[in-house]
């Protein structure tokens, strides 16, 4: 069975004005690419503009229509692309990173529910509707016609759950799913562990591996 990112790898373009568009107006997005040299003293990571033009140079290895969304950013930020691209240890971005690409997401769009907030404690943060409203803001600036959404944290997963006013089901892996749709999009999300979470769920690593892995292959 071919993947997500197979299936979808030739209907999705992304030029520099969305790029563009995208930073100034939503400072939490963001893509699924890391330079070889991440997290190490002077990569790229570390300079924001060039991480602009390095993920603008390889547009055509992302894919809008897989999103990978948090909770909210835990430290102020620039809006090039930087959300999940600190090289501090305490973030754990290399190990999201490997996470990623070992199962076949590398490319995918990443973004947090709730960006205005600041927040270590992903505990006392509440999203809301209008959370909700400003994450298709953006899925409208992808253009997609579906999106497979994988939620990292309950509460990303329960906002758009309650949102939709709907139910969800239990697949393989323990994910929980579901779907629904609004102004003529479709979204298919998932709710995973995350991976970061105080070290409260580095003992499910093996199975968010299994998650990911699952979800790409299997939903096309």
């Amino acid at each position: 069975m071919k993947s997500i990112i197979y299936l979808l790898q030739y209907v999705c373009v992304v030029d520099r004005l969305l790029l563009t568009k995208l930073r100034e107006q939503h400072p939490t997005s963001s893509w699924a690419i890391w330079s070889e040299d991440f997290p190490e003293e002077g990569c790229v990571e570390d300079n924001p503009s060039e991480l602009f033009e390095y993920i603008y140079e390889r547009r055509t290895n992302l894919h809008p229509s897989i999103v990978l969304l948090s909770l909210n950013p835990s430290t102020s930020m620039p809006s090039d692309f930087q959300n999940f691209h600190s090289t501090k240890p305490k973030h754990r971005n290399d190990q999201f990173q490997k996470i990623i690409e070992e199962n076949g997401l590398e490319g995918s769009y990443m973004t947090d529910l709730v960006e205005e907030i600041v927040e270590v404690n992903s505990g006392k943060v509440e999203a809301t509707e209008s959370n909700v409203e400003n994450l298709f803001k953006q899925l409208e600036m992808l253009d997609q016609d579906e999106y497979y959404i994988i939620c990292f944290l309950r509460p990303v997963f329960r906002t758009l759950l309650d949102y939709f006013d709907t139910d969800y089901e239990k697949l393989p892996h323990n994910i929980k799913s579901f779907s629904a749709e609004k102004n003529g999009i479709k979204l298919n999300c998932y709710r995973v562990w995350f991976h970061a979470n105080w070290g409260a769920n580095q003992d499910k690593m093996p199975e968010l591996h299994r998650q990911l892995s699952y979800i790409n292959k299997e939903v096309g």
